[in-house]
């Protein structure tokens, strides 16, 4: 009889756990994927007001010893950091490249993408284009932006790390637009540049009225540069690969002295593609790697 009463009982408490929801196991939490030798510092600008993230990778073995070493400034960090990271380790870690202390630009506070590099990437103001008439309303900050990078930035990344005067500039689309604009307006700032499909259409092709400006004035450029667009970087509003390739043919009709130059249209890229393509020739090159 008890036999039968304990399998009643159990029978019940079966039938029970069917009916109340079973508390879902406790899920597993792992550690994130992490790039070693990095860290993230803040710098508030006076100049700008705005406060930026700087994204810093350490080369390996740099804690060991009392080298200085190069720093390349990367624009539009939250994609190009961790890119650059990866490609400068791979290919210096096997002799290709010279190590350097990476250093990438983002931004502190909400998500603002086109906002931020709108303002900070266009060397003058424009109503209209670009991303459209509400991100230009802030076009135009490009000049701030490059002297919050002379006036501030590099002497913090003086006082905070082992950098030599060897600075390089890396940027892709607005990006390239401002370090080509950079390179006209203060070539003494950087050492060398990686322009990646450089928004030369910006305000009717002011870069190009510039150069001839600046060619005028100055009979050499001493940097090392290269540039690169994808072949399929043409549409109905702009042609990048004509554009770069009228700079970059422009620029060898100069005959600077002191100016390396190396250029290329590079085949089935998009605008959104070439950017790893053209960060690993262009660092190789401008950084002297094979």
């Amino acid at each position: 009889m008890r036999r039968l009463a304990f399998s009643h009982v159990l029978s019940l408490v079966s039938a029970w756990s069917l009916i109340i929801p079973q508390a879902a196991p406790a899920q597993a939490t792992f550690p994130p994927v992490a790039l070693p030798r990095t860290e993230v510092r803040r710098l508030q600008s006076r100049g700008v007001g705005v406060e930026y993230k700087l994204y810093v990778s350490l080369p390996r073995g740099y804690e060991e010893n009392q080298r200085d070493y190069p720093v390349v400034l990367l624009l539009d960090a939250d994609y190009s950091f961790a890119l650059a990271r990866n490609i400068v380790e791979h290919l210096s870690d096997r002799g290709d490249l010279p190590q350097a202390v990476l250093v990438g630009i983002a931004y502190g506070g909400p998500e603002a993408y086109r906002k931020n590099r709108t303002r900070d990437y266009t060397p003058t103001f424009v109503p209209t284009g670009g991303y459209g008439p509400e991100y230009q309303a802030v076009s135009g900050g490009g000049p701030r932006f490059r002297d919050f990078i002379a006036h501030e930035l590099v002497p913090f990344l003086d006082h905070a790390y082992r950098v030599s005067t060897r600075r390089y500039l890396v940027g892709h689309s607005y990006g390239g637009l401002f370090a080509t604009w950079v390179a006209l307006t203060d070539p003494e700032l950087f050492s060398g540049y990686v322009i990646v499909s450089p928004s030369l259409w910006y305000d009717d092709g002011l870069i190009f009225s510039l150069e001839e400006e600046v060619a005028r004035r100055h009979p050499d450029w001493p940097a090392r540069a290269y540039l690169i667009v994808g072949d399929r970087e043409i549409n109905q509003q702009h042609n990048m690969v004509a554009d770069l390739r009228r700079l970059a043919t422009t620029l060898e009709r100069r005959h600077y002295p002191g100016l390396q130059l190396r250029w290329e249209v590079a085949a089935d890229e998009t605008h959104n593609s070439i950017f790893p393509r053209g960060l690993s020739n262009g660092l190789r090159f401008v950084l002297g790697g094979r």
